[in-house]
């Protein structure tokens, strides 16, 4: 198997590249080292995944002392940029803290399809961790990490409230030191994190359950890469249909459309609308004519983003604002196809969907466009009557400066 190895400055970290594939960073728990990932990356290289486990400095072949997070951070950091995009990272116990504190960083975390804790909270409890360390022995080998990381709970709470990549947290079973009441503080700050369940494993899970946790990781890995190629695929889709050479309000309509999917991002729309969100103007739409596909040629857009992502699109470009917008509010609303005549009423997730992306457009239409009051009143008073589907979106694009 390939070496891989980083040089940072002094220190030279040292690792194990398995398979072929998109990337998975393998990142182990403080006092491991990288050959406790055998068993999983095996796993996940029949999956079609390819891993890279590291041995974080101070620990296994990497030179160097583990004294503080933010040079492990640093050095996760080096792991992700070094690995062509996009890639996901598995972080247990000081591996996952490590790289919620690399994350923070939003050119790194653009690098990542997401990020999976392993039996790690941003913020564990002090004293509870203390204890646990004491009664195995383990605190005074590392006392100046583990003081590190422990006074920074607040810096990494924060940071992780505002991780782009989606989250998935591993928790292992009734030995682990990790509390519900922990877990249930992380997800109130950030309810868009998903948890998963090892009832077998201790806190180290790759160690006690590898077959467990291989298949939580091979699941969740190949979803996001795959949307991350997806949206990488849909970009560059609509540049060939010429969205960066076509005008529009703060630049070219490629721009636009990069914007609105961030915006998406930013708010944690379904993966449908993300996906859709990149390429919302293909058919045109009723406020900007500038079709870069006829409709007879919806396949086109189907193989690249997925055909429920693909309808998403042909709704909203096909949607005849003035009818349709004038039933805000009713549930199924009836939307009035511009392209054939006819209505068609969308229910639950579509309406949540297509109110998501109208806002989300509306509101970088606002930031960019010059326009006058009774346009921006306009906005406010179209975003104000989506919000009976999307009041979250609807909000915080109301509470934007562009909207004031």
């Amino acid at each position: 198997m390939p070496e891989v190895v980083i040089t940072r400055g002094d220190v030279t970290l040292r690792g194990t590249a398995t398979g072929a594939g998109p990337t998975v960073l393998l990142l182990h728990a403080g006092g491991e080292q990288r050959d406790v990932w055998t068993p999983v990356a095996a796993a996940l290289r029949e999956r079609g995944l390819r891993t890279v486990a590291v041995d974080l400095r101070g620990h296994g072949a990497s030179s160097g002392r583990a004294t503080t997070l933010r040079a492990i951070a640093d050095d996760v950091t080096a792991m992700i940029r070094r690995e062509p995009a996009p890639v996901v990272v598995v972080g247990a116990s000081l591996g996952g803290l490590a790289t919620i504190a690399s994350l923070a960083d939003p050119a790194t975390a653009r690098q990542v399809a997401g990020l999976i804790l392993v039996d790690v909270v941003p913020d564990p409890d002090p004293a509870k961790v203390r204890a646990w360390l004491d009664d195995r022995g383990l605190r005074h080998e590392r006392t100046e990490i583990v003081e590190d990381i422990l006074s920074r709970g607040a810096e990494l709470l924060a940071a992780a409230t505002k991780i782009e990549p989606p989250i998935l947290l591993v928790r292992g079973g009734p030995s682990s030191p990790l509390t519900d009441a922990e877990v249930d503080r992380f997800r109130a700050v950030n309810p868009a994190v998903t948890v998963a369940r090892v009832p077998g494993a201790g806190h180290l899970v790759a160690r006690d359950a590898p077959v467990e946790l291989a298949s939580i990781v091979g699941d969740r890995a190949s979803t996001w890469l795959a949307t991350k190629t997806a949206t990488a695929r849909a970009f560059e889709l609509q540049r060939s249909l010429g969205a960066d050479r076509i005008d529009h309000p703060g630049g070219t309509l490629l721009a636009h459309l990069h914007r609105v999917h961030a915006l998406t991002v930013e708010w944690s729309a379904s993966p449908r609308t993300r996906l859709a969100a990149s390429c919302h103007a293909t058919f045109g739409t009723d406020g900007f004519p500038h079709a870069l596909l006829p409709t007879t040629q919806r396949q086109r857009l189907d193989e690249v983003i997925g055909s429920a992502a693909a309808s998403l699109v042909y709704l909203y470009g096909a949607c005849d604002r003035s009818p349709t917008y004038r039933d805000l509010g009713r549930r199924p609303l009836p939307v009035r196809d511009r392209f054939t005549g006819g209505t068609t009423p969308i229910h639950e997730a579509d309406l949540v969907d297509f109110a998501v992306l109208s806002i989300a457009n509306e509101l970088d239409v606002a930031r960019f466009a010059p326009l006058p009051d009774a346009a921006v009143d306009q906005l406010r008073r179209l975003i104000a009557a989506l919000a009976a589907y999307a009041p979250v979106e609807a909000g915080l694009a109301l509470d934007d400066s562009a909207l004031a």
